[in-house]
């Protein structure tokens, strides 16, 4: 493939993801977007089941970060991005078909450094999946509006040009180092939400201590927004 015309590297950072992989693969090859203009890069984080083995038969291109993290791992991964745009998706988040349409489409503004989308969960319970994209968009709505963007892992967008400028993922926020970068790159450019660029994450890392999950994001949005500095807490190596 020549680099030159590539346009979009999608990047999966993943751990031990043998279960939730191909279906993330799967739909970033059934997008509706022309296969030559994007890349697949996974990377792998010390994976000890057949996670490199499926990512290399759905044809990615599989880039190792040792240091365990999924801070370090997207670091590693975005770092190695040939396009021109870099997307990042969670290895159990699943795409919508007009995912890259739509990437394609909100960067030809070329004002725009960073973006990101709406969210479903699968959960299997019919309310929570009803309502989680109406709260989750009202809480980046309100980010953007009070000047804070808020860009995800799970559905990150960011100019290649904008990420080099900035010095990439800021290593020190191993919690948060999405929404760090949201903050930085907006100094290059317009960082915009997108509604209708949604994708499908799943619901595990909120089912074994809810609780717990709630404080440990709460405590990296407070430290990483408002404070500007690393969140004194880790994130699980499940991501």
């Amino acid at each position: 493939m020549d680099n030159k015309k590539l346009l979009i590297s999608v990047v999966v950072a993943v751990f031990n993801e043998e279960k939730n992989l191909p279906s993330c693969l799967e739909s970033i090859l059934n997008q509706d977007f022309p296969k030559e203009e994007y890349e697949i890069v996974v990377v792998d984080n010390n994976s000890k089941d057949k996670t490199v083995e499926i990512a290399k038969k759905y044809g990615a291109r599989v880039v190792t970060e040792e240091r365990q993290g999924n801070t370090y791992a997207i670091s590693k991964g975005m770092s190695s991005a040939n396009g021109e745009i870099i997307a990042t998706l969670d290895a159990d988040t699943i795409a919508k078909p007009n995912w890259l349409s739509l990437i394609k489409k909100t960067f030809e503004d070329e004002r725009v450094v960073g973006a990101t989308g709406n969210a479903e969960i699968k959960s299997g319970n019919k309310f929570l999946d009803f309502i989680s994209p109406i709260l989750y968009g009202a809480f980046l709505r309100f980010n953007f509006l009070i000047g804070k963007p808020h860009l995800t892992g799970f559905n990150l967008v960011v100019r290649k040009k904008a990420f080099d400028e900035v010095g990439g993922i800021n290593e020190k926020f191993t919690m948060s180092p999405d929404v760090d970068l949201g903050l930085r790159v907006r100094k290059k450019g317009k960082v915009v939400y997108v509604d209708k660029m949604r994708v499908i994450t799943s619901f595990r890392r909120w089912q074994d201590n809810p609780l717990k999950t709630i404080y440990t994001y709460m405590s990296g949005y407070f430290w990483t927004i408002w404070l500007r500095k690393p969140p004194p807490v880790k994130q699980n190596v499940i991501r």
